[in-house]
């Protein structure tokens, strides 16, 4: 069987607080071939060369749409810089090998939904958009007959143990969603979970497929928010974007997941 593996990141906050101002979670990444890490790598530091950034210095997605730290020198770009500045950025991304995919929760819709139902547990959400991506991801592995490996950007004891117990769980035991209400996504078994899923592991942020990773997935979920996001239009014109590639009949049980909209 082919090897594949998925790089995810979070954005938004994971706490289901009614006081936080953020908007979404979201939980995704991109989906590459073992073996291409080399390619991304290559087109990376050519962007960084280009545009003069240090080669250690991640491109943190964060970061450059607020200009700060390594990146305040794009406030001092012009209009017609700066424009080729995310022109570039995004050529180079197209160019590269990868699928994105993305499970992206509204908050305020996951705590009128489920706030009764398990009150303001931090992980509840994390977990369900992690179980969510995880079998997307594993039934677009298995249309192209290979296996998942899993990596996740390392933050913390705390959260990587969780993210780690999270895979063991479905690995072993399958989701743990309603089957009556699930039924119509088609849900793989533990079985087939687990005949796909190779391991998990976690990356650093400087990792070079983990900062495509990082940049890919906020336009995913602010999309809802922001229609006219810019690079979110360029990864769908490019085709990188799973729900692109699969039928469009197989977007409901394996594109990206748009939950409690």
């Amino acid at each position: 069987m082919q090897q594949f593996a998925l790089y995810l990141d979070e954005s938004g906050s994971q706490k289901p607080s009614p006081h936080d101002q953020a908007l979404f979670f979201a939980m995704g990444g991109v989906i590459i071939k073992r073996g291409d890490e080399s390619i991304i790598e290559s087109s990376l530091n050519g962007f960084k060369t280009r545009w003069e950034i240090n080669l250690d210095t991640p491109l943190h997605s964060t970061e450059m749409r607020s200009k700060v730290n390594k990146f305040r020198f794009l406030k001092s770009l012009s209009p017609e810089r700066f424009n080729d500045f995310y022109s570039d950025l995004h050529s180079v991304i197209a160019s590269c090998p990868i699928v994105i995919h993305a499970c992206v929760v509204s908050r305020n819709g996951y705590i009128s939904r489920y706030q009764e139902m398990y009150g303001l547990n931090t992980w509840e959400m994390m977990k369900s958009s992690f179980y969510i991506l995880i079998e997307r991801s594993v039934k677009y592995a298995q249309k192209q007959e290979a296996k998942l490996m899993v990596y996740y950007e390392e933050a913390g004891k705390v959260e990587d143990r969780k993210l780690k117990s999270f895979f063991k769980e479905i690995r072993s035991n399958g989701l743990p969603f309603n089957q009556s209400t699930s039924q119509r996504y088609n849900p793989c078994t533990a079985e087939g979970l687990s005949k796909i899923l190779s391991g998990i592991e976690g990356k650093k942020k400087a990792n070079p497929v983990m900062q495509i990773a990082d940049y890919c997935l906020h336009p995913i979920a602010d999309v809802k928010l922001h229609p006219t996001n810019r690079a979110y239009h360029a990864f769908k014109t490019s085709n990188l974007i799973v729900d692109c590639i699969i039928n469009p009949e197989e977007i409901g049980e394996i594109g990206v997941k748009y939950y409690c909209y």
